[in-house]
């Protein structure tokens, strides 16, 4: 029997000291969090895969994972991840691995996130204990995978009442001022184009229905200013803003709707100074790329509105309307206004975020 206990603990020693070394030993351990797809709608579900490898021959211990998650990240389904924990920044996730050499396990969750903005998948703490319990190894692996959440699309008939019917003046003046003559290319027929805009030629030769592509006597028919500076009470600006947003995704969209060109010009927190962004209509990929930019905006701007208006007015004779999109108007705005004016024979409408929020200065509603 004496025998027996000795082999018993010496067979616990060895495992132990094994244990040991595998655990302390993170070396070949990989780590991967992100999410299914690079941007979508508030509220679309998407996966959330979660790979844990071991590039080494050597079996890994058993290891409790903390995985960092956006704190507005609404969980669906999380079958493989048992605890979770609220922090001040982020939404803790627990899970437990036991990875074979050469090996990967791979994990998901389904969620969604209802509010515009970028986020972040960032680190995962690891611990590996020991065969007897005695030590915990904790190190953390980085991880920097992103996902953007667009601004919503506002549903306000009343409120861009003005906007839609100018803009759908100016898709019908964008059709009466196609040049028949200045032909820049060819594609498939989609039953949306007049039969006038049918190239017969190339038809026959396709034996398909193919219309003209012209060259539009203007590219770019309305200019959007998307101004976020702060105007009026703060306590109302960031909930204001955040409907700017709104408000820019809606216009655009109607604009790629009719197909008419145009050109998005904001103070934004993008990059470091004012962003710009052109597309022709159509809903191709400079539309991704300006609801992408929308989302990924942070809260602030680079510049005052005075500044932005004399981007958008200078040379901007060509364009049949520019649309400011602003929190509230107030003086200082009403000035860049004016000044806007006198610079472009244009048309300028207004759309402010506060006539969807209306609240009085000291914060309350308004009656």
């Amino acid at each position: 029997m004496l025998v027996f206990f000795v082999i018993v603990i010496l067979v616990a020693l060895a495992l132990q000291w094994y244990s040991l070394r595998s655990a302390g030993d993170y070396r070949n351990i990989r780590y991967e969090c992100k999410p299914s797809v690079r941007a979508c709608e508030p509220g679309e579900p998407f996966l959330v895969h979660s790979n844990v490898s071991n590039l080494g021959r050597r079996p890994s211990p058993s290891i409790r994972i903390e995985e960092h998650f956006p704190k507005n990240l609404i969980v669906l389904e999380a079958d493989q991840f048992n605890v979770k924990m609220m922090t001040k920044e982020h939404r803790i996730y627990n899970s437990t691995v036991l990875i074979r050499g050469h090996q990967q396990v791979k994990r998901y969750l389904r969620a969604s996130i209802d509010q515009r903005g970028e986020y972040g998948f960032s680190y995962a703490d690891f611990y590996a204990g020991d065969f007897l319990g005695f030590h915990e190894f904790a190190y953390r692996m980085e991880n920097d995978s992103r996902i953007v959440i667009y601004p919503p699309k506002l549903a306000h008939a009343e409120f861009l009442k003005a906007f839609t019917d100018a803009i759908d003046e100016l898709a019908l003046k964008k059709q009466l001022l196609e040049d028949p003559i200045s032909v820049c290319g060819y594609r498939d027929y989609t039953g949306r184009e007049p039969m006038r805009s049918i190239s017969w030629t190339q038809s026959a030769a396709r034996n398909a229905l193919i219309v003209k592509q012209f060259d539009p006597v203007w590219q770019q028919s309305v200019v959007i200013a998307l101004d976020t500076q702060l105007h009026g009470a703060f306590e109302q600006h960031i909930a204001r803003q955040e409907l700017c947003f709104s408000i820019a995704r809606t216009v655009a969209e109607q604009l790629e709707e009719r197909r008419i060109g145009y050109r998005l010009v904001t103070n934004a927190l993008i990059g470091s100074e004012l962003s710009s962004f052109t597309s022709s209509g159509g809903k191709g990929g400079s539309f991704s790329k300006i609801l992408y930019a929308l989302g990924a905006a942070r809260n602030g701007y680079v510049c005052s509105i005075e500044e932005l208006m004399h981007e958008v007015s200078s040379g901007a004779n060509r364009s049949s309307m520019i649309v400011l999109i602003s929190t509230h108007g107030d003086e200082r705005v009403e000035r860049a206004l004016e000044k806007a004016r006198e610079n472009t024979r244009g048309r300028i409408l207004t759309l402010f975020a506060d006539r969807l929020l209306p609240t009085t200065e000291e914060g309350g509603t308004a009656a």
